[in-house]
């Protein structure tokens, strides 16, 4: 291949590779608009947190696999993590976020958990989204997240 073919080939790669970026920038941009999205410190202030550091408490949450957090997908407005609201009710996570990202024992990058639980599932009723489940059918919720966790490991 000459100097002018692998020029070209590369700025055809590099097209593609920023359409999907752009692509993906999108689809995180639809889940936090669709499930709206909830900072540390407004997971501090709705758990009347006193601690110094604002974070303190959603940090616990994501060591402990509570809840998980991912990057805002506005680099110029935020430079930050957030929590998908999905994960909480009343300012609390939800027990059964909490199993499945065990059952996924952190194989599973932020993101890819956010499109996991906001994508229609095969494993799941009538091929339904995880998170419309998560109040009705946590177990069927839970075993799709371990059948994917497994495959997802092998």
């Amino acid at each position: 291949m000459n100097s002018e073919a692998m020029a070209t080939t590369a700025l055809l790669a590099s097209a593609v590779e920023q359409e999907m970026a752009q692509r993906l920038a999108s689809r995180y941009a639809r889940i936090l608009n669709e499930f709206s999205y909830i900072t540390a410190e407004q997971l501090a202030d709705a758990n009347g947190s006193q601690a110094r550091n604002r974070a303190a408490l959603a940090d616990n949450w994501r060591k402990r696999r509570q809840a998980f957090a991912v990057p805002h997908p506005d680099k110029a407005a935020r430079e930050r993590d957030v929590y998908p609201a999905f994960q909480f009710e009343n300012g609390k996570p939800i027990k059964a976020v909490q199993e499945v990202l065990e059952a996924f024992g952190g194989r599973k990058a932020p993101w890819k958990l956010a499109l996991w639980f906001t994508s229609n599932n095969g494993g799941l009723p009538d091929s339904a989204r995880p998170v419309d489940l998560l109040a009705t059918d946590v177990q069927a919720v839970v075993e799709a997240a371990r059948r994917d966790g497994e495959e997802s490991a092998s």
